[in-house]
């Protein structure tokens, strides 16, 4: 193997060992957090459901704590054919508060800024999806 393609592969190997875990990514403050009239299991399934519907290289993982109290997605991709690295590009948590929701978001790397900006509409939306009331029939007696 030529000492340039060792030296690269040894570049790569060095640049993704500094490359956050799952772990330390959430112990980074969220970049957006807001708070929804939806139950957390309700929302985050929604929100899963919509998020694989996106094209993108990213797989979209939904994660329930034992209680059923909070709820994760996590985007991750790998980050090359060599390194076979798990990059996190975004995390979303759903904690529950009896008939609301706050949700964390946290940004990951390369793209979690092109992310976030798909996935706040689709939270916002599926919000809006499960609190919407049925229109009373005026037919109806």
């Amino acid at each position: 193997m030529p000492l340039r393609q060792l030296a690269l592969i040894g570049l790569l190997c060095l640049l993704s060992a500094c490359v956050e875990g799952p772990t330390d990514f959430r112990q980074n403050q969220p970049d957006k957090v807001g708070d929804f009239p939806a139950v957390a299991a309700g929302l985050a399934g929604c929100v899963h459901r919509a998020m694989n519907e996106m094209e993108s290289p990213y797989d979209f993982r939904r994660i329930a704590r034992p209680d059923k109290l909070e709820f994760y997605i996590t985007a991750t991709r790998v980050s090359d054919a060599i390194t076979k690295r798990e990059l996190t590009g975004l995390e979303l948590r759903f904690i529950a508060h009896d008939q609301a929701t706050s949700v964390e978001m946290r940004e990951g790397v390369p793209d979690g800024r092109v992310l976030a900006r798909q996935a706040w509409p689709l939270i916002e939306r599926c919000s809006q999806q499960l609190n919407a009331r049925p229109t009373p029939d005026p037919t109806a007696p």
